[in-house]
């Protein structure tokens, strides 16, 4: 693992990211538990109110917590600038994203307008301190590299897609005379391809050849990619936003992106291939996984805008294998490789006793079988996602699926934690 690049003695408490990863797992249930209570098979209806709302408990819930809990550690240790009073910080995000999430994803599930209004303020100020604060810390970061520049590209989607996610649950609770239908799809496009992707593409330079052992990402690749793919996402709301854009100018801008997007998976693929070390493990796997869904995604897409009359199902395809098979499986791979690191290094900090007590390798910290059984279960419940739309037994098996990780993740969450205290009280002892 190459550490010479980390800012390690900058980084926050470890209960800063801990908590915004133990809670996350429990949205992925509670995802589980809105799609098992639909009327029918909920995806064969964009707009049912299970899928919804169990749509919203997976990314602001599920994602969102477990992408705002790692930023709050990655700025410091890969940036190098710390955030503005951090514990703050943390909890002004947590609660109200939690209590937000909660709140948004039960408006919709029951059509109750009094939850979606109380929902989109909470989230909106966990959104704006997140936000704030991270522009504020990559503003005083002396570094100036393509993860720096590729996190604030996804920040400042993100502030679009958050505030435009606020006037959509505004105007669902209260009737408002809005566009719903275009500011759902900026909305979704800023959320996935700006927030989503371009967080990805950036902490993926550091990442991938720190904990995967590949080369290093190509300069070409890093000297301009997140701009170029973040001009073209704004390029293609043209169509969206004025009427008077030419109509080819979506079409041809959702390609760029896609082979933009297809770009980056075939090149981290490729990196993985030539990496040092030949043993295989499940967050790597994650991670291929996750690499070949972006390239079904993209497919996926294109494939609608060839074929009109079903048009709708390939986008359906789309968004499936991007926000499930991307984003979901590349935030769990991380995540195997994140709190085993988190948990010995801040062990190590100990200094001399934690050496003398004996501090566990990042293996022992998160036992392997129990990562492998949680990449398979991903990997079926993806698959039957895929069928859903047209399927109807697959619904019951996404839902299964998303059950039974939620526990997975969180048992594995949990005995993170466990073996970080227990490990902790006996570095206490011996210096007692």
């Amino acid at each position: 693992m190459r550490m010479t690049s980390l800012s390690t003695e900058q980084a926050p408490p470890i209960n800063v990211p801990l908590r915004f990863f133990a809670l996350a797992p429990i949205f992925l249930i509670l995802a589980a538990l809105m799609l098992a209570m639909a009327d029918g098979n909920p995806f064969e209806n964009t707009h049912a109110p299970a899928l919804l709302a169990a749509t919203h408990c997976i990314t602001l819930g599920f994602m969102a917590m477990i992408m705002l809990g790692a930023i709050q550690q990655i700025l410091p240790v890969l940036i190098g600038s710390q955030m503005p009073v951090s514990r703050l910080v943390a909890w002004f995000t947590f609660l109200p994203l939690t209590a937000g999430a909660l709140l948004l994803s039960s408006g919709f599930m029951l059509s109750n307008p009094v939850l979606l209004n109380f929902s989109w303020p909470l989230l909106g100020l966990a959104f704006l301190v997140f936000i704030a604060a991270s522009l504020t810390s990559l503003a005083r970061a002396k570094a100036q590299n393509a993860t720096k520049i590729s996190i604030l590209l996804s920040i400042l989607s993100l502030s679009v897609a958050a505030a435009l996610g606020m006037l959509l649950a505004r105007g669902h609770a209260n009737g408002l005379s809005l566009p719903y239908h275009k500011l759902a799809i900026t909305h979704i496009s800023l959320a996935l391809g700006g927030w989503v992707m371009l967080l990805v593409v950036g902490v993926s330079y550091q990442v991938v050849p720190m904990f995967q052992l590949t080369p290093n990402y190509p300069k070409w690749m890093t000297s301009g990619y997140s701009p170029v793919i973040f001009t073209v996402l704004l390029l293609n709301l043209l169509p969206l936003l004025f009427e008077s854009a030419p109509f080819w100018t979506g079409f041809v801008m959702e390609t760029l992106f896609w082979l933009l997007a297809g770009c980056f998976a075939v090149v981290t693929l490729r990196l993985q291939n030539r990496r040092r070390r030949r043993v295989t493990d499940a967050s790597l796997n994650f991670f291929r996984l996750g690499m070949i869904s972006l390239l079904f995604a993209a497919l996926f897409s294109l494939a609608s805008r060839l074929l009109p009359n079903t048009s709708d199902y390939f986008r359906t395809l789309s968004v499936l294998a991007f926000l499930l098979g991307f984003a979901m499986s590349l935030v769990q791979g991380m995540l195997y490789k994140i709190i085993p690191f988190l948990v010995w290094f801040h062990l190590f900090r100990g200094g001399a006793n934690a050496i003398k007590v004996g501090v566990p390798n990042m293996k022992e910290i998160i036992p392997e079988p129990w990562m492998w059984r949680h990449f398979w279960l991903h990997g079926g419940t993806l698959l039957a996602a895929l069928l859903a739309p047209l399927w109807n037994a697959a619904a019951w098996l996404v839902t299964l699926g998303l059950l039974l990780q939620g526990v997975l993740l969180g048992y594995a969450v949990l005995t993170g934690i466990s073996v970080y205290r227990r490990t902790a009280r006996r570095i206490e002892q011996a210096s007692a």
